[in-house]
């Protein structure tokens, strides 16, 4: 079995942008406007407040901004708090294969060591398509969630990684870095169970924080642990039990991961897309108070995570609401639509919405189970007082997420998540240098256009 270490190292100093091509290149851009509209459609959001009131002005040293007041602090908290802000909707891209995470939560740790730097766009991009390979690919082969971990630990390596590779580190000091990020950083998946806090977009962005301080301190000498998956305190015994190999970097001509991730149509978890969008498929079939059951079939992990829990038939927060699908079920056939301001307005507390949420009933069908993730199924029945019933049935595919929004959906749902903070002239102006990036000379140009 090759050394996780090594493979993760060779790759990080070996990618080329000329890799990525035309196709990926355009993909990357894709995934920076969405990311970019996520952060900033989140500026005046609680969480962001919070971070934001600990980052401290650092006017000397390497410094990074922070989106949207351009506040200069230091890298790691540049970090977290635009990381913060980047997670806050649940609304960023995600990838799930054997297991699941947001890989443009990596963005934020990536942004501030290129901005530091002065780093020009292309090695912006290249690094930000390390991030996303590495923790798709430990998404791909290693079933932390299952055991009870969070993304997190495969976030803040990926980020290590990414920051280290613009930092121009060498393989000694990478290897460190990740070192550094793999073990002290395992974190428990308590954040996304039961009642859900802030903190469940505040992980990641700790992650992304981490991932840089680890580079930084590699860069200067630090040095870390070793066998750090292999050993018998390593990653692998103490979070699966059992070694582990990472596998299936994308080279030349392969699928990057930064072109597969899943952009979302809904701000809520990923395996509640599909179930939204069916929800929503029903809206209008009957009057509401004419409804007497809603039965949602699905497949187990999709249960697990949405259903299972008492907390998710009645949700008080807007992160277990985001999280529940009776909740997306319900508000998607009263309303028609799941947006932002469907948990800024506090649906979730609404009466309608309880009691429909207390009609419905989520059945795990074996069929769907066996398919996913590959193929995801949703159907939702819906039936009213005299006895007739309308369903409504959806399939996605792993190439239904890889196509994804349109280029157009995708620039309406900017608009959309900017609206309230951008002119249309700043946003104009954001779209041309994010579309003609890979020209830019140095990333700092970007950055510049994220005032609010």
């Amino acid at each position: 079995m090759s050394d996780p270490t090594r493979d993760l190292v060779d790759y990080t100093l070996s990618l080329g942008v000329a890799e990525l091509g035309e196709a990926g290149l355009h993909q990357a851009k894709r995934r920076l406007l969405d990311t970019l509209g996520c952060a900033l459609g989140a500026y005046t959001a609680p969480a962001t407040k919070i971070a934001r009131s600990l980052a401290p002005r650092v006017t000397d040293g390497p410094t990074a901004r922070i989106i949207g007041s351009l506040a200069p602090t230091t890298l790691e908290m540049a970090a977290f708090v635009n990381g913060v802000m980047i997670r806050y909707l649940d609304f960023n891209d995600t990838y799930r294969t054997l297991d699941g995470a947001h890989p443009s939560d990596n963005f934020s740790a990536v942004l501030a060591v290129a901005e530091s730097l002065d780093a020009t766009a292309r090695d912006f991009l290249v690094a930000l398509t390390i991030a996303y390979e590495v923790q798709c690919r430990f998404v791909d082969c290693i079933p932390l969630n299952a055991h009870g971990w969070d993304m997190p630990i495969s976030g803040a390596i990926a980020s290590a990684l990414a920051c280290g590779r613009l930092l121009g580190m060498d393989a000694q000091q990478l290897g460190h870095a990740v070192a550094i990020a793999a073990v002290s950083n395992i974190c428990t998946y308590q954040s996304r169970a039961g009642e859900l806090s802030m903190w469940k977009g505040g992980a990641s962005a700790n992650g992304a924080r981490q991932g840089v301080f680890a580079a930084l301190l590699a860069e200067r000498g630090m040095t870390g642990p070793s066998e750090v998956f292999e050993g018998e305190y390593g990653l692998w015994p103490q979070t699966i039990g059992k070694s582990c190999e990472l596998r299936g970097f994308a080279r030349q001509g392969g699928k990057f991961a930064i072109a597969q991730s899943n952009i979302k149509q809904f701000p809520v978890k990923d395996s509640l897309q599909l179930p939204a969008a069916t929800a929503i498929d029903l809206h209008g079939k009957f009057p509401p108070e004419r409804i007497t059951r809603i039965t949602i079939e699905t497949y187990q992990s999709a249960y697990k995570g949405a259903a299972a829990d008492p907390e998710f038939w009645a949700p008080k927060t807007r992160e277990t609401a985001d999280h529940s699908m009776p909740f997306c079920v319900a508000v998607g056939v009263l309303d028609g639509a799941i947006t932002t301001e469907t948990f800024r307005l506090g649906r979730y507390l609404d009466p309608d919405v309880n009691d429909l949420i207390g009609k419905c009933k989520v059945e795990v069908v074996e069929a769907y189970t066996r398919a996913a993730p590959g193929i995801r199924n949703c159907r939702v029945t819906v039936t009213s007082d005299d006895g007739q019933s309308v369903d409504a049935h959806r399939k996605l595919s792993l190439q239904d997420i890889e196509r994804g929004l349109s280029d157009d959906e995708l620039l309406a749902k900017f608009d959309d998540l900017t609206a309230q903070v951008l002119s249309p002239d700043q946003r104009a102006r954001l779209l041309d240098v994010v579309w003609h990036i890979d020209g830019l000379p140095r990333i700092r140009r970007l950055v510049d256009l994220l005032m609010v």
